[in-house]
């Protein structure tokens, strides 16, 4: 006995929590009444006969612990002797078992059983009472949601008179059907089937078609449809409450949910569309597979619940995987959050952040310094021979094999498309909005200006290298042209999308916008140990690429202000201008050498203002403060002098010289004044809204008269 209720408690705790399988038809409470005969075992055979009696047992299912019941049991047993006299036995105990369904309607039973008998002798001669204990099995095979019949066989130690074997066979009645493991109240019905009808009626799926899975869009399948389904009713009854749930197991954490007609009327169909979602375990998938899919629907017939449910095949491509239906989804692949992504993009961004010239538009110089940082890590174009863009893009339907950005810098080598994400993704991380350009079996990337289109198109000499979309300015960059660098790589985007553009079959694509239908992977992949570009290397490469850029836009202004210079030696406003020029883009050399040709000439307000700038800018708070206290005595009531003692003194906390010359321009130029509030301010407060305004670092330059 001791090694049968062992083997009964190591059940439990295995088949119970649902180690080896899963109730199908049990009932939350159930009564059995069963007769049976009982068998006289070993010495006791001296002693009794056979004999007979019943026993009735209330069985409650316990929901939180599937498959496991506790029993309540009282018995009575007539048991013959040979002493000339029978002998009756009262039982009351209770127990413990397991409910097993190894087949629809079936159910297997294991249980151990103990309690008190009360014994006594027919002629009155003898009485008495003592523990029991019990162990067997059974079977239940019901009949209906309410009614079954059971047999079971037990091992019975009536402690100090007898032990049997009872053989017993009775009625069971579910008083309250339900399915053991959890969850509604209602019956379960075995795949495909249903109650009292054959397997081929009832809520039919004839037909499921599937699109191909591709993991990179596994957040998209939620609102948007993996495949349909048909649902058929066979019956001549209508179908209610229907409920349609889609699971992948290996790749979901729960069924999903698919929208489904509430009602069938006999012999009707229809389309549902069928939804997934996945989690982010479909990103290790890096050979296309094969897996199964279940369609669980559930509905009711004439105030009964059923179940069917259909096994599917469904196909998953690679992680890499991408068709050109849409082109948009290549936006899928930016993952700007990616920490390798990030490390190089933070890294470029910490080198050249010092280097910017102050007219130059800020996203501007991140792009250019992004694409150097790329070609300086040793990128080069390659086609992919396989799966060539120019080919597949021509085939909506085509599988292209599209890298990821760190699998790219890993590499070093990629195709237009994979050169394009990654560059996207640069951008992205440093947050500059970045686009995807298509013209026929090409695709290559642009940036977003901070600049408004209307500023770009005045400020820019060439602004047909630009992309105007409303309000916002592109420059299109061609991601192989690696070797020519950054500005080569602009003119010949520049002219790859006009020559588009005029056959009308090019096409720019936000990354942002295209986010919102594709939403980016937010998984970093293998672990890659990529090396940074060498930093001098880089930060040399920038440079040259910067003065190639300023050569570009200031030179032909440069020339024409010199030309005006030498027309008139006494044109001393041409050589501020130039001055205010070279200083807007940085070149502080130069513009320091113009302001001071005149004031070797004379004492020139708007020169004193410009160099004091140059001098404020570089920190060289004392010598922008005397050249500021020059200006205001030559131009007494400058607003723009008054504005320059103010944030200088501001600077060396000289707060009392601050109010002095912030009043006064408070009365000659309100509007200036406020674009500057934080000088009304002191220390930290002070310091916050100046970052909050972006008006820190801003000079404003007097250009004086033409």
């Amino acid at each position: 006995m001791k090694n049968c209720f062992l083997v009964l408690v190591f059940l439990i705790t295995t088949i119970g929590t649902g180690t080896f399988g899963e109730d199908k038809t049990g009932s939350l409470f159930s009564l059995q009444i069963s007769p049976g005969m009982s068998i006289p075992l070993g010495r006791d055979v001296a002693l009794f006969r056979w004999g007979g009696g019943a026993l009735i047992s209330g069985e409650l299912a316990l929901p939180f612990l599937p498959l496991v019941y506790l029993s309540a049991d009282v018995g009575y047993n007539f048991i013959p002797t040979l002493a000339g006299t029978d002998l009756s036995l009262l039982e009351f105990g209770g127990g413990i078992g397991l409910d097993l369904s190894p087949l629809p309607r079936v159910s297997l039973q294991l249980y151990g059983r103990g309690g008190y008998f009360f014994g006594f002798l027919h002629d009155g001669t003898d009485s008495g009472n003592n523990p029991f204990l019990a162990g067997g099995t059974g079977v239940q095979v019901r009949l209906s949601p309410l009614i079954g019949i059971g047999v079971d066989v037990a091992y019975r130690n009536f402690l100090g008179l007898q032990n049997d074997i009872r053989v017993g066979i009775g009625a069971v009645f579910n008083v309250v059907p339900a399915r053991r493991g959890g969850g509604a109240i209602q019956e379960q019905i075995p795949p495909g089937g249903i109650p009292d009808l054959t397997t081929e009626q009832g809520l039919e799926i004839p037909t499921v078609e599937f699109a191909t899975v591709f993991p990179i869009f596994y957040k998209h399948y939620d609102d948007k449809p993996i495949g349909k389904a048909v649902l058929k009713n066979t019956l001549d009854k209508p179908l209610e409450n229907i409920e349609v749930t889609f699971l992948v197991k290996q790749y979901m954490d729960n069924p999903k949910a698919c929208p489904a007609p509430q009602s069938l009327a006999p012999g009707k169909e229809a389309e549902i569309d069928l939804y997934a979602l996945f989690t982010n375990s479909v990103l290790q998938i890096t050979e296309g597979s094969k897996v199964s899919s279940q369609i669980i629907a559930q509905f009711t017939v004439a105030g009964k619940r059923y179940r069917r449910e259909v096994i599917k095949t469904l196909e998953i491509q690679n992680r890499n995987a991408i068709t050109w239906d849409d082109d948009r989804k290549v936006a899928a692949f930016v993952t700007a959050k990616d920490s390798t992504v990030q490390r190089l993009a933070k890294n470029t961004t910490g080198l050249i952040k010092d280097r910017m010239g102050r007219a130059v538009d800020k996203n501007l110089v991140l792009a250019m310094g992004l694409f150097t940082a790329y070609c300086t890590h040793g990128m080069s174009y390659a086609a992919d021979p396989t799966t060539p863009y120019a080919e597949l893009s021509k085939s909506k339907q085509a599988v292209d094999f599209l890298q990821f950005p760190k699998q790219s810098l890993e590499y070093k080598a990629g195709d237009c498309d994979d050169l394009s994400v990654l560059f996207a993704s640069l951008l992205e991380s440093v947050g500059v909005e970045s686009a995807f350009i298509t013209v026929p079996g090409h695709i290559f990337a642009a940036f977003a200006l901070e600049t408004p289109a209307e500023n770009a198109r005045s400020t820019f000499l060439a602004p047909d290298d630009l992309i105007f979309v409303g309000d916002r300015a592109w420059v299109p960059i061609e991601v192989t042209e690696i070797q020519g660098g950054f500005m080569k790589a602009w003119q010949l985007g520049a002219k790859e999308w006009r020559e588009g553009e005029a056959r009308k079959q090019a096409k720019l694509y936000p990354t942002r916008e295209a986010w919102t239908l594709y939403q980016p992977v937010g998984l970093d992949l293998e672990k890659a140990e990529i090396t940074m570009s060498d930093q001098q290397q880089l930060v040399g490469a920038f440079d040259r690429e910067f003065k190639t850029f300023i050569n570009r836009e200031i030179y032909p202004r440069v020339g024409k202000l010199q030309a005006e210079i030498a027309s008139t030696s006494k044109n001393l406003g041409a050589v501020n201008r130039l001055g205010v020029l070279y200083a807007q883009y940085g070149l502080d050399d130069q513009a320091e050498a113009e302001f001071r040709k005149i004031l070797q000439r004379e004492e020139n307000s708007p020169a004193l203002i410009n160099l004091g700038n140059l001098m404020f800018l570089k920190g060289r708070m004392d010598e922008a403060l005397k050249l500021y206290g020059r200006a205001d005595a030559a131009s007494p009531d400058n607003p723009t002098v008054l504005l320059c003692l103010a944030r200088a003194n501001h600077e060396i906390e000289n707060y009392g010289s601050v109010k002095t010359a912030y009043d006064r321009l408070k009365k000659l130029n309100p509007d200036l004044a406020a674009r500057f509030a934080y000088l009304d301010l002191r220390g930290e407060e002070a310091t916050r809204a100046a970052d909050i305004t972006q008006v820190r670092n801003v000079v404003i330059w007097e250009e004086g008269q033409k």
